[in-house]
This record gives structure tokens, C-alpha cells and sequence, in this order.
């Protein structure tokens, strides 16, 4: 009897463990439990709007970027001054209060929070730059709710992020 109760005692701890261990890994990574639609262009098409942008004589750019800490910011800066480009700063409606909570909780239930100012004339732009620091292993909820507020038809978009564990003094553009 004592042999079957200690038996049944490890499967039961064994399957707290397993349980906790999982719930765990839903909470730091929840962008692995979520389904995103994926409209991007084949190798083909993006090729073929290249080489259509490519052909105009004056290209818009836009550098978009969403930054907490200042990280993205400064990238985006460098970015937008390399490349000639308008800058602008995709900020939520209300600001984090607790970044660490709020984020995660955004991110899980997929939430697309407001934002404080829209871009005027997008329609302008030919290259359109999204930058982004990584949150919880996906993208801040404030850049999805940007990504979707625009018709991206006929624009390159390129994505670019960062991460507080790769913190530069310069920034990773070619000089």
C-alpha cells in the first residue's frame, strides 16, 4: 500500500511539474501559441517591385519605428539619415506603465492598442521602413496595430529590429 502511494505521489508532482513547466513556456514565448496571417510577396514579386521602384527617378522613403528604451530610436535616426527619409515614431495613445505586464498581456491576446498620431499622405511613400524592438520573442503589439492601419500595395516595406542584448555604440549600417 505505502509503495502505491508513493508511486501515485511521483506521477502527481511529475505532472505538476510538466504542467508548470508548460505554462511557463506560454508565458515567456507567447508569440510561439499565436497564428499570424502572412500576406507577404513571393521572391518574384518583391523582385519585380524592386526593380519598379528601382526605375523612379525620386523615391519617399519613410523610416516607422516603435522604441521604448531609445535602442530602435537611435537606429531609425541613422537610418532615416542615411537614406534621406521622413522619420516617424509609432507611440501608443496612452503610454506603458508597466512595460514588462502590459507588453506581455498585449502580445498574447494579440491587442492592437491605439496610437497617438497616424501618418499623413502614406500614399506618398515607395520604401517604407518598420523598425521594432523584439518583445517577448515577437512584434510589440503598437507596430501590428501600425501595420495594419495602412495599405502597403505597391511599397517595399523592410522590417528592421533590435534587441537590448545586442546593444551597439554605432549603428549596423553600411557605410
Amino acid at each position: 500500500m505505502k509503495n502505491k502511494i508513493g508511486i501515485i505521489s511521483v506521477v502527481v508532482i511529475l505532472a505538476i511539474l510538466i504542467l508548470a513547466f508548460a505554462g511557463y513556456q506560454i508565458y515567456r514565448n507567447p508569440a510561439m501559441f499565436r497564428s499570424l496571417s502572412d500576406e507577404s510577396l513571393g521572391d518574384a514579386e518583391v523582385e519585380s517591385l524592386r526593380a519598379e521602384i528601382a526605375k523612379r527617378e525620386e523615391k519617399q522613403v519613410l523610416v516607422a519605428y516603435f522604441s521604448y528604451s531609445g535602442t530602435t530610436r537611435g537606429v531609425a535616426e541613422a537610418l532615416s539619415e542615411a537614406t534621406g527619409g521622413d522619420l516617424f515614431e509609432i507611440a501608443p495613445a496612452e503610454a506603458y506603465t508597466n512595460v514588462y505586464l502590459q507588453s506581455n498581456s498585449e502580445i498574447r491576446s494579440n491587442a492592437r492598442p491605439a496610437l497617438d498620431s497616424t501618418v499623413d499622405h502614406m500614399e506618398d511613400y515607395d520604401i517604407v521602413f518598420v523598425g521594432y524592438p523584439v518583445w517577448w520573442h515577437a512584434t510589440p503589439s503598437p507596430v501590428n496595430t501600425f501595420l495594419e492601419s495602412y495599405d502597403f500595395t505597391g511599397k517595399l516595406v523592410i522590417p528592421f529590429c533590435t534587441s537590448g542584448a545586442a546593444i551597439s555604440k554605432r549603428p549596423c549600417l553600411p557605410s
